[in-house]
């Protein structure tokens, strides 16, 4: 979605090339994440955020964002730019 509206400039063919050599998983809208969602507040308008936002709650995760919406939602997030805790 961020490719379509020219706010990520990349190359998708390369992107899902090399997702599962980085110990990536594809993640798939479940149940809970549609509940997740419908419950979530209204701050901004971005569903993609709020997808990611749901998936992040009914997961029990941190959502990686550096979109400081996140922060009006009560989610745990960290931002690309956070340090990392070893």
């Amino acid at each position: 979605m961020k490719l379509r509206i020219g706010k990520l400039d990349a190359d998708i063919e390369e992107i899902v090339a090399i997702l599962p050599d980085q110990g990536f998983d594809r993640l798939d809208i479940s149940d809970a994440h549609l509940i997740a969602l419908a419950a979530l507040p209204l701050h901004h308008r971005d569903p993609f955020d709020h997808l990611l936002m749901a998936q992040a709650v009914a997961g029990g995760a941190y959502l990686v964002s550096d979109d400081q919406n996140a922060a009006l939602y009560g989610i745990p997030f960290v931002t690309c730019s956070d340090p990392v805790a070893l």
